[in-house]
C-alpha cells in the first residue's frame, strides 16, 4: 500500500504539551484536597508533605519520557485526592454532629442535676449555677462532675435528725458514687431521637463545607425545646431547607475545584485570551459572582481550541521537517500556505519532476499524503516511471514513520491505496505558484 495514504500523527511536543496539563490538573487538585481539609482541620502537615511528594515523584516521569505512566497515576492520584476529600469531609461532619449531640447530652445532664440540687435543699454556688448553664461542653461536663459531689446519696425526707444522718452514713459505707457519664446516662432526657441526628448530620456537613449554619440556628433552637413527640412533626420543612443548603454547598465546592482545574490548565498556554480567562477565573474563586458556570463554559471552548491549534501547528511542523530530511525542498511560508490554501506541494530536489502533495490537518487530525507529478498536466506521462515513483515514496514514508517515532512521536495510517490504483495526480510546479504568489503581491503594493 504505497499510493494516496490518510494518516494521523502524534507528535512528541503534543504528548509533553497533554502530560503537562494533566500535572496542571493534579496540581489544582492537590489545591482543592489542601483548602478543603485545612478548612476542616482534618489533616496535618505530614500528610500535606506525603502528597507533594507522590505529586512531585509523578513529575520525575516526564523527564523520564515515561508519558504513558505519567497519565496513569495522574488519573489515579486525582481520583485518590476526590475520594480523600469526601473520607476527610465525613468524617468532619460525623464529629461535628457528636459534638452537637454531646453538648445536648451535658445541657440535659446539668439541667437535671441542677433541679435536684434545688430540690434536695443543697446551697449552689453561684458560679456553679452559672456553669450549669452555660453552652460549652467543657464547662458543662465539670459543672456536673462538681455538682454531683454535692448531692446526696440518697434522697431523705427534709428535717432528719443527726442519729438519722449518722445511721445512714453507715448503711452507705462502700456505696460507690456515679461516675459522670453513669449519671448523664441515665439522666439525659433523650432528645438525641432520629429527628435531632438528622439535624446534626446536615449541621456537621454544612459546617464541612465552610457553609455558614447560623440562618438556621433560632429554628433549631426552637426544635430541640419541642417535646420529642412533636419534633418530627415541626421538622420537616427545617430538614428540606437544610439538604438544600447541604446540596447547595457541594455543587459550590464542585465548581471551585473545576475552576481551579481550568485555571491550571490555562497556565499552561500564553495567548492573551488564556492569560485574561486564568485572571478571571481567579477573581471568581475569590469572590464568587454566580457567573462561574459560563466561565467553565469559556474555558473548555477556549482550551479545546488552542490544544487543537497547537497541535495541528505542530503535526505540519513534524512532517514538513521530516520530509526536509528526506530531501524534499521545503521553503519559509509553507506552513503558513498550507493553513491558507488547505494544501501544500514539496518537490523532490533529486527528481524534479516530482514530489508529495499534503492537505489536511486544518479541520480534524487527519492528514492525507500522495505522491505527485510536477509539470503540465497536458503533456504524456511515462506511467511506468510515475509508477516507480509511488514505490520509492513508499519506502520514504517508512523513513518518516521511523523518523517521527524516534523523536518520541508516532504515525499511524488510517487508509492507504495501492501503487498505480489510480493514475499519478499532476500538480504545476510549486516554484512557479511561489514566484506568481509574489509577483501578485508586488503588483498590489504598486496599485496601492
Amino acid at each position: 500500500m504505497s499510493g494516496p495514504k490518510a494518516f494521523r500523527i502524534v507528535t512528541r511536543a503534543e504528548i509533553v504539551a497533554i502530560c503537562r496539563r494533566n500535572l496542571a490538573r493534579l496540581d489544582a487538585a492537590v489545591e482543592s484536597w489542601t483548602s478543603v481539609c485545612r478548612a476542616n482541620e482534618t489533616i496535618r502537615q505530614s500528610d500535606i508533605d506525603e502528597v507533594v511528594g507522590r505529586r512531585n515523584a509523578i513529575r520525575q516521569l516526564l523527564d523520564a519520557d515515561r508519558f504513558t505512566d505519567l497519565q496513569k497515576q495522574v488519573a489515579a492520584e486525582i481520583s485518590y485526592l476526590q475520594a480523600d476529600i469526601e473520607r476527610r469531609a465525613e468524617g468532619a461532619a460525623a464529629a461535628e454532629a457528636k459534638s452537637r449531640q454531646d453538648l445536648r447530652r451535658s445541657k440535659a445532664a446539668a439541667e437535671a442535676v441542677l433541679v435536684r440540687l434545688e430540690t434536695s435543699g443543697t446551697q449552689i454556688p453561684s458560679d456553679l449555677r452559672a456553669d450549669l448553664k452555660s453552652s460549652s461542653s467543657d464547662r458543662l461536663n465539670s459543672a456536673v462532675a462538681r455538682a454531683l459531689l454535692m448531692l446526696p446519696l440518697a434522697d431523705t425526707p427534709q428535717g432528719v435528725t443527726d442519729r438519722q444522718r449518722e445511721l445512714a452514713g453507715r448503711l452507705g459505707e462502700g456505696e460507690r458514687r456515679d461516675t459522670l457519664q453513669e449519671w448523664m446516662s441515665r439522666h439525659g432526657d433523650g432528645s438525641d431521637d432520629q429527628v435531632l441526628t438528622r439535624v446534626d448530620r446536615l449541621l456537621g456537613e454544612l459546617n464541612s463545607l465552610g457553609v455558614d449554619p447560623s440562618p438556621f440556628s433560632a429554628r433549631i433552637f426552637a426544635l430541640e425545646s419541642e417535646a420529642p413527640s412533636r419534633r418530627s412533626l415541626v421538622a420537616d420543612s427545617l430538614l428540606i431547607e437544610l439538604a438544600a443548603a447541604v446540596k447547595t454547598g457541594r455543587d459550590r465546592q464542585r465548581v471551585a475545584n473545576d475552576l481551579r482545574e481550568r485555571r491550571a490548565e490555562l497556565s499552561q498556554m500564553r495567548s492573551p485570551e488564556a492569560i485574561a480567562l486564568s485572571g478571571e477565573i481567579e477573581k471568581a474563586l475569590t469572590a464568587p459572582s454566580g457567573n462561574e458556570a459560563v466561565l467553565l463554559k469559556r474555558a473548555d471552548e477556549l482550551i479545546e481550541a488552542e490544544v487543537q491549534a497547537l497541535a495541528a501547528e505542530e503535526r505540519r511542523r513534524v512532517v514538513l521537517q521530516g520530509l526536509a530530511s528526506l530531501g524534499y525542498e521545503v521553503s519559509e511560508g509553507m506552513t503558513t500556505a498550507w493553513v491558507s490554501e488547505g494544501r501544500v506541494v514539496l518537490r523532490k530536489a533529486a527528481n524534479p519532476g516530482y514530489g508529495v502533495e499534503l492537505s489536511g490537518g486544518t479541520k480534524s487530525d487527519l492528514l492525507q499524503v500522495r505522491a505527485v507529478g510536477i509539470g503540465n498536466s497536458a503533456e504524456a506521462r511515462d506511467s511506468a516511471r510515475d509508477r516507480d515513483m509511488e514505490t520509492i515514496w513508499c519506502g520514504e514514508f517508512e523513513r518518516l514513520q521511523a523518523l517521527v517515532a524516534k523523536s518520541g512521536g508516532s504515525i499511524s495510517i488510517e487508509t492507504a491505496r495501492p501503487v498505480g490504483q489510480f493514475p499519478l495526480k499532476v500538480v504545476s510546479d510549486p516554484g512557479i505558484s511561489l514566484e506568481h504568489d509574489v509577483s501578485e503581491k508586488s503588483l498590489r503594493s504598486l496599485r496601492h
